[in-house]
């Protein structure tokens, strides 16, 4: 089940942010507090619980100008292929469309390329790494 998470359910949110940092910083040696940035009031964060109500999967979509951005995607390992990260990918483009966004952009790690082509994205150009040294590729869809 995917569901929203407000920054003001303190106790939901860190829990989204603790898997946020373990799936994505942590493994590259970030300290805790390199998966938030200055855009987490103004986004939309949503998550994937499994049948305990254990988060599973986290992504976040916020508006720049005329485009809307994807970040912080993640699954954990052992859900991964079984159609959450495309079930997830759909719930925020929909907020995007719904606020009358007419183009994603997102920075996928080069490991995912795939996952966000068969979701429709196109790779567009090698970008510099938000964090790390995994090599990123910019990706969009336009609707």
């Amino acid at each position: 089940m995917i569901k929203s998470v407000s920054i003001n359910n303190h106790t939901l949110y860190n829990q989204y942010l603790n898997l946020r940092w373990s799936l994505l910083r942590k493994p590259l040696g970030g300290a805790r507090g390199t998966e938030i940035d200055s855009l987490e009031s103004e986004s939309f964060h949503r998550a994937i619980f499994d049948d305990n109500n254990n988060i599973i999967g986290v992504g976040r979509i916020h508006f720049l100008r005329d485009a809307a951005q994807i970040r912080y995607m993640a699954i954990i390992k052992e859900f991964r292929s079984k159609g959450l990260g495309s079930k997830l990918i759909k719930v925020l483009e929909d907020i995007a469309l719904q606020n009358n966004m007419k183009k994603i952009f997102l920075n996928s790690r080069i490991k995912a390329v795939d996952f966000y082509i068969k979701n429709g994205y196109k790779k567009i150009k090698s970008v510099k790494p938000p964090y790390g040294n995994i090599i990123h590729y910019r990706m969009e869809k336009i609707f």
